[in-house]
C-alpha cells in the first residue's frame, strides 16, 4: 500500500512537472513563431521565388525527380537526427505542441468537374486536425502567411478556406494515381511532375521550406481514384513518404455505398510523417492499421508511442 501510494504521487508529481515545461515552452514558442510568421508573410516571398526555380529542376521527368528523391531523403535524415533531442524530452513525456503546414487542392475532371465536394474534404481534414492534436500533440495549420497559431489555443477549426479547387481540367494521369511501386513509377514520370508543378505553384507560399526540409508543407490532392493492381478504385488514400504530398480519392467511388473512411487524410499524412502500414489483426485501433475496419467514425485512430515520437521527428513537423 505505501508503494502504491508513493509511486502514484511520483507520477501526479511528474505529470505537472512535463505540463509546467510544456506550457513555458508553447509560450516562448508562441511568442518566436509570431514574430518569424510576420518576417517570413512579409519578405519570405523572395525566398519563396528563389526555391520555385530549385523546384523547376526537380520538375524534371525522371532526371529532376531523381534528384528530388534524393534530396528529400537527405534532408529527412538531417532533420530527423536534429530532432533526436526533442524525442528524447518526448520519450519520458515531455511533448510541447509541434506543427504541421497543409496545403490542399481538389482536382477537375476533364469535363472541368470538382472530383470531390468540399465539404467532404473539410470533413476528411478536420478529421486528420482533430486526430493529430490528440494524439501527438501536432497542430495541422493552414499553410497560408500570417498564420498565427499557439500552443495555448484550442484545437483548429477545418473551413472551406483551407481547400482549393484547381482553375483548369486535369488528365487521367493526375485523376487516377495509383500508389506502391506503381506509385513511385508514377511519381518519376509525368504524373510526379504535374503534381508537384501544381504545389509549387499553387501553394507557392512556403515553397523555400520544401527545398530546405524544416517545416516543409505538405500538398494534400483531392483526386478521382487511387487504382489497385485489380483496377477499379482501389486505395482510399495515398502517401509515399519521399515525397511532399499525398493523395487522397472521393467517396463513394464506382459503384460502391455511402461508405467513408474518414481517417485517410490523417492516415496518409502519417506516412509523410515516418510511419509504415500494421498489420490491423494486431492492431485493432491503430491509425495505420490495415485493412480499415469500416467504422464511421473511425475507431482505428490511435497510436502507440514509438509512432508518435517518429511523426514529431518528420522535418513536415516543428516548432517554427
Amino acid at each position: 500500500m505505501a508503494w502504491v501510494w508513493v509511486s502514484n504521487w511520483v507520477c501526479v508529481g511528474w505529470t505537472w512537472i512535463t505540463t509546467a515545461i510544456c506550457l513555458v515552452w508553447d509560450v516562448v514558442t508562441t511568442i518566436v513563431n509570431a514574430i518569424i510568421v510576420t518576417l517570413e508573410s512579409i519578405l519570405g516571398w523572395v525566398l519563396d521565388a528563389i526555391a520555385l526555380v530549385v523546384e523547376l529542376i526537380f520538375e524534371i521527368p525522371y532526371l529532376g525527380r531523381l534528384i528530388k528523391w534524393l534530396w528529400n531523403l537527405i534532408t529527412a535524415i538531417a532533420w530527423i537526427l536534429a530532432s533526436l533531442v526533442d524525442a528524447l524530452w518526448g520519450l519520458i513525456g515531455i511533448r510541447p505542441e509541434k506543427k504541421l503546414r497543409i496545403c490542399t487542392i481538389i482536382l477537375r475532371d476533364e469535363n472541368g468537374n470538382q472530383v470531390a465536394a468540399t465539404p467532404y474534404v473539410v470533413n476528411l481534414l478536420q478529421h486528420a486536425v482533430e486526430i493529430l492534436r490528440r494524439e501527438a500533440n501536432i497542430r495541422v495549420i493552414r499553410l497560408a502567411p500570417f498564420e498565427y497559431d499557439s500552443g495555448l489555443a484550442g484545437d483548429e477549426t477545418v473551413s472551406e478556406d483551407w481547400v482549393q479547387v484547381d482553375g483548369g481540367n486535369s488528365e487521367a494521369d493526375t485523376l487516377d494515381v495509383p500508389c506502391n511501386a506503381s506509385g513511385f513509377g508514377a511519381d518519376l514520370g509525368l504524373t510526379g511532375t504535374k503534381l508537384d508543378f501544381m504545389a509549387t505553384t499553387k501553394c507557392f507560399f512556403g515553397d523555400f521550406r520544401r527545398v530546405v526540409g524544416y517545416g516543409a508543407p505538405i500538398t494534400c490532392f483531392v483526386i478521382r481514384t487511387v487504382p489497385g493492381d485489380g483496377g477499379g478504385c482501389g486505395s482510399f488514400g495515398c502517401g509515399l513518404w519521399i515525397t511532399d504530398y499525398i493523395t487522397v480519392r472521393n467517396q463513394p467511388c464506382g459503384g460502391e455505398g455511402p461508405q467513408i473512411n474518414r481517417r485517410v487524410a490523417a492516415h496518409e499524412l502519417g506516412h509523410s510523417g515516418n510511419l509504415w502500414h500494421l498489420d490491423a489483426a494486431s492492431n485493432t485501433t491503430n491509425l495505420m492499421g490495415v485493412p480499415w475496419d469500416g467504422s464511421d467514425p473511425p475507431t482505428m485512430t490511435r497510436l502507440s508511442t514509438w509512432q508518435i515520437l517518429l511523426w514529431r521527428a518528420s522535418k513536415h513537423v516543428t516548432y517554427f
